[in-house]
Parts: C-alpha cells; sequence; structure tokens
C-alpha cells in the first residue's frame, strides 16, 4: 500500500518502483508550484485543445502525451548516461511532472486543426521553445514535456489524416525569416537561461558560464586565493566576481541582448541585423576557442583532463563552438531572405546617437567617479576612470580577463561601476529597435507624379485621388501599368482604397504587391476596399470585414423631388429667400478673402472638437491646395462664405466620370442648411455637366443595418474584430460624429456599397489596428486619448 500512495504522490523517491505510478502520475503533482503553473497551463491549453478536438480526441491525447513524456523523458535519461554522465546523474530519481505533460501533448496535437499559417506558427514556436529549455536547462520535467510534445504532434497527424503526412507548406519569405529569428532568438536566450538556473546540466549548460561569465563564488575560497601573494590578479578578479551585483549579471548577458535586437530586425529582413548577427556569433566562437586555450593551460583542469577522457574536448571546444556555428551556417544560408536596406540617413542618425550615448555615458562615469573617488580602491583620479571606461562597457566574461586597476568599494561607486555600462547598452539597444521599426522606404516625389499620370489612365475608384495625398508612398506593377499607394506603420503596409490598374489586373496587381511586402518584412493591409477587390483578397485566401459603407448618388434620373426629399428642397428654397448661393472655386486661385475665410471655418471646426484633426482618408486645408480638386462654398451677397466642401475627381477608363466628397466645413454662426445645399447643388451642378456619378464618401467605423447583417456572416474571429470596430465607432462619435454624418447623408436615399478591409495575417489585427489609429491621428497624444476616452464616457 505504501508503495501504491508513493506511485499516486510520484514521489520522486518512488519514480518507476511501481508499475502504476507512470499512469496515476498523469492525476497528481509532486509539489504546490507544479500544481500552480499546471492549472494554468489546463485552464489556457487544455479548454483551447478540448475545443479543437473534441472530447474523445482529447482525451487521447491527453493519455498518449503523459505516457509518451514519462517513457521517453526515462530514456533520455538512460541514453546520455554515457555522453554526459553527470547530466544522467542529475535526471536519476527525479519525478513525473504531473498532468502538464498531458496538457502539453493534447495543445500540440490540436495545432493539427488549425490553418497552415498558425499550425506551422504554433509547432514551430512550441519545439524551439521546449528544445532551447532541454538544450540549456536539461531537467527531466523539459524533457518530458518536449516528449509530449512530439507524442502529440504525431498523435494529430493521426487524427487529421486529411492534411497529408507526405506534404509540406512552402513558407513564404516572412515565416522563413521568422523562423531564422526564432533560432537565433533560442540560441541567444540559451546561455542566460543555463546561467540564473540553479540547477542547470543541458548539453549546452556549459554556455552559460562561458558566454555570460556569471560564476558561483566561495568567500572562503577567495580569502585561500587572496592569500597567496603570487595571485594578485587572480585576487582581484576574484573579488569582482564577488562584489558583482544585478548590474554585472546584466552587464554579462549583453551579447545576448544585442542578439535578441538584431532577431527583431532579422523578423523585418533588415540585412543589418543579418550583419550584426553574423559578427557577434562569430566572435563568441573565437571567445570559445580563446576561453578553452585559456583554461587549458590551467595546471588544474591539465591534470584533470586526461581523466576525463575525450568529453573534456567536447564539453570545454566542440558544444561552445557548436552553437555559434550552427547559427552562423543558418545565417549563410538564408542570406537572400535579408536584403532590406534602410536609408543611409537613418544608419548615420543612429552612428550618431550611439556616439552621444557613448559620450554622455562616460562623462557620467568620469564626474560621477571623481566625486566618489575615495569610494574605489585605490582612490579613483581623472585619468584612472577615463581608462577604465571602455572597459565598463564589456560583458563581465571579458573584464574578468582583465586586471583591473581599482575596485569600487562604497554604494555610489558600486552603482557607477556597474550600471554605467547598463545604461549605455540599454540606450543603444533602443535605438537599433527603433531604427528596426522605421520603414526601409525610400519616398520619392517622381513616385507621386507617375501615379498621378496613372491615375487619370486607369479606374481609380471613388477614393483613388486620396492615394495621391503627402505621407502615402507607392509600389508599381512589374509592367509599370498599375500601383498601390501605401504607408508604413508599425509594420503595416497600410493602403488607401483600391489597387490602380485596370479592372482586368487587380488580380495580379494584388498578387505582386503581397509577395513585395513579404519580401519588405510588412504585413498587407487593404483599407476601404471595394467588393470586388474583396474577392480578388479572399482568392489569395485573405480575411476581410466591413469598416464602413459609401453613400453613391446615381445622377442619371435625379431630381430632388417627392416628399422623401422634401427636406432637400426646403434647405434649397431657403437659401434663396436667405441671400445665399453656391459658387465654385479651386483653392489655389480662390481670393485670399475666401482662402482666409476658409482657414478660419476649419480652424473653429479643429478647435470645437478639441483632438487633432484627422488625416488618412479624411482631407484637410493641405489636400484642398490642388487645382484638381473643386470646391464649392455657400456665399451670401457680403462675400461671407458659410460653408465650403471640397470634391475629388473619380476616373473610370482614364476619364473623370464622377466627383467624391472630401473636405465639409460649416461656419457656427452662418447658414445652418448649408451642408444639404452643398451636396444637393453640387450633385445637381456635376449633373448638367454630365458626370455619372457622385459619392459622399464613407464615413469610418459606420455602417447602416444592411451592413451591420453584412458583417455578422463572417466567421467567429471576424464577428469579434466588428464587435471591437462597432464599440470604436461609438467612442468616437461624441468627438467626431461619423456616425451622425452617416446617418445625415440617409436623407439624399443614397446607393449603399461596402467598403472592406482586408488583410492575410489575422495574429496582425493589433498592430494593424495601431496602424490605422497611427494613420488617421500622427499626432494624438496620450493625453488625447484620455480626453477622448473621458468625453466618451460623459455622453
Amino acid at each position: 500500500r505504501g508503495h501504491l500512495a508513493g506511485a499516486v504522490l510520484a514521489n520522486p523517491s518512488t519514480s518507476g518502483s511501481h508499475p502504476w505510478s507512470v499512469v496515476l502520475s498523469l492525476l497528481w503533482a509532486p509539489d504546490l508550484g507544479t500544481y500552480l503553473w499546471t492549472t494554468a497551463a489546463l485552464l489556457g491549453l487544455g479548454i483551447f485543445a478540448e475545443r479543437q478536438l473534441g472530447t474523445s480526441r482529447f482525451a487521447v491525447a491527453l493519455v498518449a502525451g503523459h505516457l509518451t513524456g514519462v517513457l521517453g523523458g526515462f530514456a533520455v535519461a538512460g541514453a546520455v548516461s554515457f555522453a554526459f554522465p553527470d547530466w544522467a546523474a542529475a535526471l536519476a530519481g527525479t519525478g513525473f511532472g504531473g498532468p502538464a505533460l498531458a496538457v502539453v501533448g493534447a495543445a500540440m496535437a490540436s495545432t493539427a486543426s488549425l490553418g497552415t499559417m498558425w499550425r506551422r506558427r504554433w509547432r514551430v514556436s512550441g519545439f524551439i521553445l521546449l528544445g532551447t529549455m532541454v538544450l540549456f536547462n536539461g531537467a527531466m520535467i523539459t524533457i518530458m514535456l518536449l516528449a509530449s510534445a512530439v507524442a502529440g504532434y504525431v498523435v494529430g497527424k493521426v487524427m487529421y489524416r486529411s492534411v497529408s503526412i507526405r506534404t509540406v507548406p512552402a513558407a513564404s519569405i516572412r515565416e522563413s525569416r521568422i523562423l531564422i529569428a526564432l533560432v537565433c532568438a533560442a540560441a541567444a536566450a540559451g546561455p542566460p537561461l543555463a546561467a540564473v538556473s540553479a540547477n542547470a546540466n543541458g548539453p549546452f549548460a556549459v554556455l552559460g558560464e562561458l558566454f555570460t561569465g556569471v560564476q558561483d563564488t566561495d568567500p572562503t575560497a577567495i580569502r585561500g586565493i587572496c592569500a597567496a601573494a603570487a595571485t594578485a590578479r587572480e585576487c582581484a578578479v576574484a573579488q569582482l566576481q564577488l562584489r558583482s551585483g544585478a548590474g554585472a549579471v546584466i552587464m554579462a548577458c549583453v551579447p545576448s541582448l544585442l542578439l535578441l535586437v538584431f532577431c527583431y530586425g532579422l523578423r523585418f529582413g533588415r540585412r543589418f541585423a543579418w550583419w550584426g548577427t553574423l559578427v557577434l556569433q562569430c566572435g563568441l566562437m573565437v571567445l570559445a576557442v580563446f576561453s578553452f586555450t585559456t583554461l587549458h593551460r590551467s595546471p588544474d583542469t591539465a591534470e584533470a583532463a586526461p581523466a576525463s577522457g575525450g568529453m573534456f574536448f567536447v564539453t570545454d571546444l566542440v558544444i561552445p563552438v557548436l552553437v555559434p556555428a550552427a547559427v552562423v551556417v543558418l545565417l549563410l544560408f538564408g542570406r537572400r531572405l535579408f536584403t532590406i536596406s534602410a536609408p543611409r540617413a537613418l544608419y548615420r542618425g543612429l552612428a550618431g546617437k550611439v556616439v552621444l550615448s557613448a559620450a554622455g555615458a562616460a562623462a557620467v562615469y568620469v564626474v560621477g567617479g571623481l566625486v566618489v573617488a575615495e569610494q574605489f580602491s585605490p582612490a579613483a583620479d581623472g585619468w584612472r576612470l577615463i581608462s577604465d571606461f571602455p572597459q565598463r562597457l564589456a560583458p563581465l566574461g571579458l573584464t574578468l580577463q582583465l586586471f583591473p586597476d581599482f575596485l569600487p568599494n562604497g554604494l555610489g561607486a558600486d552603482v557607477l561601476y556597474e550600471w554605467v555600462g547598463v545604461l549605455f547598452w540599454v540606450m543603444v539597444s533602443a535605438l537599433l529597435l527603433a531604427s528596426f521599426r522605421r520603414p526601409a522606404v525610400h519616398t520619392a516625389e517622381t513616385g507621386r507624379e507617375q501615379a498621378r499620370a496613372l491615375l487619370k489612365s486607369n479606374d481609380g475608384g471613388s477614393i483613388g485621388w486620396m492615394g495621391l495625398w503627402e505621407g502615402n508612398s507607392y509600389w508599381f506593377s512589374s509592367d509599370g501599368t498599375g500601383y498601390v499607394p501605401y504607408r508604413v506603420l508599425a509594420g503595416i503596409a497600410l493602403t488607401t482604397g483600391d489597387p490602380i490598374s485596370a479592372v482586368s489586373d487587380r488580380q495580379r496587381v494584388l498578387h505582386e504587391f503581397s509577395e513585395h511586402c513579404a519580401v519588405m518584412g510588412w504585413t498587407p493591409c487593404l483599407y476601404s476596399v471595394t467588393p470586388a477587390v474583396r474577392d480578388a483578397a479572399a482568392a489569395l485566401s485573405w480575411q476581410g470585414v466591413q469598416i464602413a459603407e459609401e453613400t453613391v448618388l446615381d445622377l442619371g434620373a435625379l431630381a430632388f423631388s417627392g416628399k422623401k426629399f422634401q427636406d432637400i428642397r426646403t434647405a434649397l428654397n431657403k437659401a434663396v429667400r436667405e441671400g445665399v448661393h453656391t459658387e465654385w472655386v479651386r483653392y489655389p486661385s480662390a481670393p485670399l478673402a475666401v482662402i482666409d475665410q476658409i482657414r478660419s471655418i476649419s480652424e473653429e471646426w479643429v478647435a470645437d472638437k478639441k483632438l487633432p484633426e484627422m488625416g488618412f482618408t479624411l482631407g484637410g486645408l493641405e489636400e484642398l491646395n490642388d487645382p484638381e480638386v473643386r470646391c464649392l462654398l455657400v456665399i451670401d451677397a457680403d462675400r461671407t462664405v458659410h460653408a465650403v466642401a471640397s470634391w475629388l475627381p473619380a476616373y473610370t477608363g482614364g476619364e473623370i466620370t464622377g466627383w467624391t466628397l472630401d473636405f465639409m466645413r460649416r461656419r457656427s454662426a452662418g447658414f445652418k442648411n448649408s451642408i444639404e445645399v452643398l451636396i444637393a447643388q453640387a450633385a445637381l451642378d456635376f449633373q448638367s455637366e454630365g458626370y455619372s456619378t457622385v459619392s459622399l464618401s464613407g464615413a469610418p467605423l459606420a455602417k447602416s443595418t444592411h451592413g451591420q447583417r453584412q458583417g455578422s456572416e463572417h466567421g467567429a474571429e471576424t464577428g469579434s474584430l466588428d464587435r471591437v470596430l462597432d464599440w470604436l465607432g461609438r467612442t468616437l462619435e461624441p468627438v467626431y460624429g461619423f456616425r451622425s454624418l452617416f446617418a445625415f447623408k440617409a436623407k439624399f436615399h443614397p446607393r449603399y456599397i461596402p467598403l472592406y478591409m482586408c488583410y492575410p495575417d489575422p495574429a496582425a489585427l493589433p498592430a494593424i489596428g495601431q496602424a490605422i489609429a497611427k494613420a488617421y491621428v500622427p499626432d494624438a497624444s496620450v493625453a488625447d486619448f484620455l480626453h477622448l476616452a473621458a468625453r466618451a464616457g460623459r455622453s
């Protein structure tokens, strides 16, 4: 009975002594900590896996994952006993890990039910994470978890036979970059993981001490070292190791920190990040060889090496060189994936900021050191502080190879000695991250002029002219007959309207633009596109969600007659009675008095909002300053401008077939029905000029009841996004009034055309949301958003 109780509780002292222990450990964990994190995993991964697999398949995956994890763990423990006896000894007598093994196995099995993109991401991330833990930490639980994940992978393959085991979907350029970045990140994070783990015994655990210099120090041993007069250098280095605090530990991990930063750049295909990773990994290889030769010359090590046989050579040279060498080979193999270079001005600015950061850190160290000079042993002076500063920027593993000029012996000196290097490298890392976040795109005015010419000879849609506004960059198709206007924000290539090309070429243009974004490391997002483009994107397996509805007036038989247009006729008649009329102008050539009044009306409108003026698909005064944009004024006999609206040309087949409403402002104390008059009279004038349509644009985040029904027909993921967009529309309504404007346009009884946002990767939705917010309100501050939230809450 005692053996069975021990088996049930998975007591390490009885592990394997009872056959039921392998099975019953599925229900029990060895300690409270394991219970806690296992419960968290069950609530997160377990619930997800059960929903994906179904109850019966979930149960099978649980049992298979647990049994394979336990048996696989002990099989590995036995297999490594010859090559890594210390590791095998640490694995002996270890408990079974509890239900976590089953949860991981089931979670990995559930990935077989996902789409190709998500399936690959979850599997690659999971195996890299678990593999890193096994290689650098080496605890039994990490081995069992990895074995469970492998079992879950196989079980999932068997359960979902429709996905052929032989079929390996080709990875895109973006996915290949992410895979390489993940591998490099695992190699970078492994040594610090091994260094901070109390019982790291994995085959690569030696890298924790070698590449960081973090070692356990015994005060008694240090006193013995310092008692020998001939070992002054060893005494100073040992004291420095003993006194190393948190700052020194962070400095020890500087190579890993820089590698992780470069891995972020690898995600976007940056050549600079590729070179940085390559140079650092080669440096680690050199450090490994140098450390081995130094260690091999040590008398104690020379005596111990023959006794350990060839394993001394393997653990102290082969493995430390093998890891960075493998990363170097991987980088060289994938070098064609990393060809993106930012403008040279960005790198010049980066270099200048790094130099300024180094100068600032040096000034802090020297000036601060002089203030607390007596806290150093021996006392520091200006020259000593200056000559010692380069060592403060070096990782701990390198500084321990040098004889220190002085040692800190006080709080102020300790802070300067340990943290000035941390301050510098944090600044450098932040600068590097910022450089990788900036899009590597070169914008030229010639691109805008080429786009303007193509727009006039193709089908540009109702909002194609907005793509010519400031802030857009331009990608041109391979044959030069089409283009896509876009802006890169938060790694998202956010487009404006439909691709500009012949209708028959849009599928090809969209595909080429998608490939261009993949090469550049961006995620494309088509914004405010028509149903035809939405269908073309769906053919590329993209997802779409309705974000607005365009209101269109067909001018062919338009007549504001009948009861439904009574409000419009009333506004037009009232304008005549009050002595106001409409007048067409071009803003650049308008009289100065009119321009001043338009500016005043616009400034009054912006000031009333108490938030920054929105941009992107909403034009302002700068967009009016275009000789090809027409402006309609409501003006009286005294030349007082009461309201203004701008109209953008809409091209079809190389000709202007309609006009699109953009900028619209009304004087607060002016004619109250100005907006109705502006729209109605513009429609009648365009009709008399022979144009076919007038677009009243689409109000962002506003849809008709019909549009809301369309949005609800999408899948669960898009349905959730619909609800978020609906909430955002309600939040912005008290300030910008998009929904009120949309409802106002309904009195013209327009035809509604849904506008969509299309994207290839649902995982990028948070970044897409950030990009859209940045596009609409690029100058908004945190205070502005807090004001918006407070105003929305009062409404």
